[in-house]
């Protein structure tokens, strides 16, 4: 107990250090362009990071069993694809639409978990090679970027409900109707439990290879609404959008203070963590620096992460032995 009580508290401190930055961001920014906090800036903002706080909520299910997806980017370029593709400017083309979209996301997140619980493979080689056939996929169906987004479904990304931005509703929604009752429900302490100590879940009963796949398929469905999220965004469909986007999901998982040595963390950093991500570009943009370095940010982000991580690994290994040996004397 209490070391779950440690363990819980230097959580709690990282979400709160990850908020304590994001307020920094939007200081920064609302210093460098004072027309920031205008409705129609706070309204593109939202919009532009719904796509990566889906993506780095995908990526926190993946990583809370000790795991990761490497396909997320290229589950959201085959949604823009085939969003771009199919949807027609009608209510049931667009329902219709999404509906396969999301099923299609809740296939590819089976495929991972099966071949990473039936077939005993390492989740990073897994979804590298679901990776890139989606990737191949997607350009067989549009070897271009092209397709259109009708403009009623884009609002729900880009329209308000007066100050408030859509994307938020949307986003809130997706919480109070997905992760809430994950996060409550036996299934959601599972994963907690088979990432935090898979042995010990396994004895206290928990389906450990239920639970993992079950985790890679919700995370293929929020790798889907992240897709239809950009396409809305774009208002076409691109093969390769989604590219950026597995990288800054990683990143938005460990700036969001989950640990990537599983069972500890939550979506409430990671939306944080994508949030001050979507804010680096807009502050890079008018200090007139290219975006692309982002990616050098995202990259030392992770690079950092895995470093910590391997440290931590050490220590506490070196802890237990210290322990065994002081146990035995």
């Amino acid at each position: 107990m209490r070391n779950r009580r440690f363990i819980d508290f230097s959580h709690s401190w990282s979400t709160v250090g990850i908020y304590l930055i994001l307020a920094a961001a939007l200081g920064i920014l609302a210093f460098i362009n004072p027309s920031f906090f205008t409705e129609t800036s706070l309204i593109n903002l939202a919009g532009t990071a719904l796509p990566l706080i889906f993506a780095g909520m995908a990526q926190t299910v993946a990583v809370l069993v000790k795991g990761i997806d490497l396909s997320v980017g290229s589950a959201i370029s085959l949604v823009t694809v085939i969003a771009a593709t199919l949807m027609q400017d009608s209510w049931t083309s667009i329902v219709a639409v999404t509906a396969l979209s999301l099923l299609i996301g809740l296939l590819i997140g089976a495929v991972n978990g099966g071949l990473v619980v039936i077939g005993r493979l390492q989740a990073i080689i897994v979804t590298l090679a679901t990776s890139s056939i989606l990737s191949g996929i997607a350009l067989f169906i549009m070897p271009q970027p092209g397709g259109s987004i009708p403009g009623v479904f884009a609002q729900l990304v880009g329209g308000s409900v007066g100050p408030v931005p859509l994307s938020l509703l949307v986003l809130g929604l997706v919480i109070a109707v997905i992760w809430l009752p994950f996060r409550n429900s036996r299934f959601g302490q599972g994963v907690y439990a088979v990432g935090g100590n898979e042995q010990a879940a396994y004895y206290s009963g928990i389906s450990v290879k239920w639970v993992t796949c079950s985790a890679y398929i919700m995370s293929g469905l929020l790798a889907a609404l992240a897709g239809l999220a950009l396409a809305a965004q774009a208002l076409s469909g691109d093969p390769t959008i989604g590219a950026p986007y597995t990288l800054n999901s990683i990143a938005a998982v460990v700036l969001g203070g989950t640990s990537l040595a599983g069972g500890r963390g939550g979506i409430a950093g990671s939306i944080a963590g994508a949030l001050v991500l979507s804010i680096i570009v807009d502050i890079l943009f008018f200090l007139g620096v290219s975006a692309y370095y982002q990616y050098i940010f995202s990259g030392l982000i992770v690079i950092i992460a895995l470093a910590a991580v391997g440290v931590g690994n050490k220590l506490q290994v070196a802890r237990s032995r210290k322990q065994g040996s002081a146990n035995a004397s």
